[in-house]
């Protein structure tokens, strides 16, 4: 009985250590996958480029619906839609510049909001819910919100010659 007693107490002693260590997470927030331990860095690549949403089509991008750019500053157009089952919005700016400037700014708005945010940025989803982005990235004039992650998004990018 003792021993038994004892490899219980040493397994939960283990686990009180590796949450300790590990830090314990609050369902509320949104884990920045994807992004550096700042959470305010994400990839940017192919800075000289200037895509069109037609690339990212060809590419994969299912493009669902466009979006009004009010609650976006500088950006030309945003798109929602698709890619290898997760949800994407791409944002199109004038440059690699507004993109990684005002296009970085509300892209880290965009990823700390909740999913039932009234503010702005995410599809409505048929229940009723906004969609939640984890992760972007900056890829020449375009700023990617990914949905779970930033590998589709980064698929995406790798597929346009």
């Amino acid at each position: 009985m003792k021993l038994r007693f004892t490899g219980i107490a040493t397994l939960l002693l283990m686990t009180a250590l590796v949450m300790a260590a590990c830090g314990s997470e609050d369902s509320s927030t949104d884990t920045f996958i994807g992004l550096a331990a700042d959470e305010t860095q994400a990839p940017v690549v192919r800075t000289g480029e200037t895509f069109t949403v037609d690339q990212f089509e060809a590419a994969g991008f299912k493009l669902s619906k466009e979006f009004d750019t009010d609650t976006v500053p500088l950006a030309e157009n945003v798109y929602y839609g698709f890619s290898e089952r997760r949800d994407i919005e791409i944002r199109k700016y004038a440059n690699h510049t507004d993109a990684n400037s005002a296009g970085v700014e509300s892209a880290l708005a965009a990823i700390g909001r909740p999913v039932n945010s009234n503010a702005g940025g995410g599809i409505i989803t048929s229940t009723g819910n906004r969609t939640s982005y984890h992760a972007y990235m900056v890829a020449g004039n375009m700023v990617l919100l990914c949905q779970t992650d930033i590998s589709a998004c980064e698929n995406l990018v790798n597929a346009i010659p």
